[in-house]
């Protein structure tokens, strides 16, 4: 394992993560945390894990504007996003020519893996873990976020009973506003996988499902029992989802 520091699109540098895998093969993934959500959450290291135990050498990285990667949280977009995955993308293929490309992560992150994945013909296959189909923000959270400028949420630390607070700008969703991950779907023509939890009350599985039927095939979407939104808190849970993951890209290979 090792830790990088890679140049976004602005120079400013995204912290990463690679895992290697023992014996090394094409296989390369790269794997992009929810919102505001750090890439040392368990739930993708363990994942990481797993994928290298199979050959994969795995990135994983935190987003410009939070965590460890510079930036201030009005440079955390979708916009910058897309191109923190493009340019983290660009780094490890400078490094090694990978044949196959996993683009995958949880919630938002899995949102962006689709997106992006609609206008790169480079990768292999998408990875959706509970990637919410919602469309604008409408109503009286969208109205206090406006009239207060921010929107402040909190996340724990890793490994930490700390927790850190974020001031997300309004900015941030007028940016999310210009993307359809259920439009960009429809443009993505290679095997996907979607990930949904049966008790998830954040995105419900049904809202998954809505990315799921208008994507093209090859398509599966895996409803979880018994796994939540959070499953990351759990280390038996996060083996679960993991296993059905690395279940489904054993066989799609």
């Amino acid at each position: 394992m090792e830790k990088v520091k890679i140049s976004n699109s602005d120079g400013k540098s995204i912290a990463a993560v690679i895992h290697f895998p023992e014996n090394k093969t094409e296989k390369l993934a790269i794997l992009c945390p929810g919102y505001l959500d750090s890439k040392d959450y368990n739930h993708l290291v363990g994942l990481a894990e797993a994928l290298a135990e199979k050959g994969y050498t795995v990135v994983r990285f935190d987003p410009t504007g939070i965590w460890e990667s510079e930036g201030s949280i009005a440079d955390y977009t979708n916009s910058q996003y897309l191109k923190d995955i493009k340019s983290v993308l660009e780094y490890t293929l400078s490094k090694r020519d990978y044949r196959h490309i996993l683009l995958g992560g949880h919630s938002r992150g899995g949102i962006v893996s689709i997106i992006h994945a609609a206008k790169d013909s480079r990768i292999s296959v998408v990875l959706g873990i509970m990637p919410s189909s919602g469309g604008l923000l409408t109503g009286e959270k969208r109205e206090q976020w406006e009239k207060n400028g921010v929107s402040i949420s909190e996340r724990d630390m890793p490994g930490k009973t700390k927790k850190r607070e974020f001031r997300v700008p309004y900015s941030y969703l007028k940016d999310k506003d210009q993307y359809d991950v259920v439009g960009e779907v429809k443009k993505v023509h290679v095997p996907l996988l979607l990930v949904a939890g049966r008790s998830d009350t954040l995105v419900l599985p049904e809202s998954v499902k809505r990315i799921f039927d208008s994507a093209n095939e090859p398509k599966k979407i895996i409803i979880i029992p018994g796994i939540g939104h959070d499953y990351r808190f759990n280390l038996s849970e996060v083996k679960i989802v993991n296993d059905e993951i690395l279940k489904y890209l054993s066989s799609n290979q």
